[in-house]
């Protein structure tokens, strides 16, 4: 395999089915609202965003022989080089209620269940998000790079504690507040390399908390894959962590606000500087 981009991104290709609600109940049942058929996975997610913003980026991912093309072309389309394996089996398909504030998801993981091949990632930032959890772990071997370890939202229903030494292997560790509280209460982390999102309170790194500007009213949903994208390619143009973690504070704020749908992030650059005086 030749020479690869300045990320690379394993991760999940999704058929997400997004089923809109205004709360999620404790018995009964709730009104769908709104159901949505869209291309998905934080692995596609993030490689799409940070290709959107000019970051040279590849995407490994296993998908379904059927899986639908036109989703595949979409991504290629973007700007992202993928590496893509197929299986027999269908998906990965997700299923996620979102009530605006708060999502829950269920997964199909289909070809996900399987390790894939193994490849010598050449690119300077290799970010491992929600995957096979012993793929992720022989292809952090094969990663010359800076390893990224994001485990995501199945830190519990994935990845068995003892395999959670993934973060041991790991230079940078992206979490959120729930995920970190969870795997400090059995595994030691070296909190000078986990970055921590706050959601409206922003993220910390290194005891330090980066605020953001609080954006209400508007579904959070997918605002952790732009933060990601966002802060990969503030790094790509030369800042350090700290401020690409603003950088991208900045960023997801100015997405939520506006929509993923129809967000202009043409002079996102702007939002990386410390003396920034628009409001997002």
């Amino acid at each position: 395999m030749g020479e690869m981009n300045y990320l690379t991104v394993v991760g999940h290709i999704n058929v997400d089915f997004i089923f809109e609600v205004r709360g999620i109940p404790k018995f009964g049942s709730e009104e769908i609202r709104v159901l949505r058929r869209e291309l998905g996975g934080t692995g596609a997610n993030i490689a799409m965003n940070a290709a959107k913003l000019g970051t040279p980026v590849t995407l490994i991912s296993r998908i379904s022989e059927k899986f639908p093309e036109d989703f595949i072309r979409k991504i290629s389309e973007s700007g992202v080089e993928l590496i893509l394996e197929r299986d027999k089996a269908d998906g990965p398909f997700c299923y996620i209620v979102d009530t605006g504030s708060r999502q829950i998801a269920f997964m199909l993981e289909g070809p996900m269940n399987k390790v894939g091949s193994n490849y010598k990632i050449e690119s300077k930032y290799c970010h491992f998000a929600t995957s096979n959890p012993d793929w992720i772990l022989t292809l952090m071997d094969s990663c010359k790079g800076v390893k990224v370890f994001d485990p995501g939202q199945e830190i519990k229903s994935r990845w068995k504690k003892e395999k959670l030494a993934a973060a041991d292997k790991a230079d940078l560790l992206f979490l959120n507040e729930d995920e970190f509280n969870y795997i400090t209460s059995f595994h030691n982390i070296d909190q000078k390399k986990a970055i921590v999102t706050l959601g409206s309170r922003g993220a910390m790194f290194d005891s330090e908390i980066i605020e953001t500007v609080p954006v209400r009213g508007h579904s959070t949903l997918g605002a952790g894959d732009m933060f990601r994208a966002a802060f990969y390619s503030a790094l790509y143009i030369g800042n350090d962590i700290r401020t690409s973690i603003m950088c991208a504070n900045r960023i997801t704020s100015l997405y939520l606000k506006t929509g993923r749908s129809s967000v202009n992030l043409s002079k996102w650059k702007e939002l990386c500087q410390d003396n920034y005086a628009g409001r997002v």
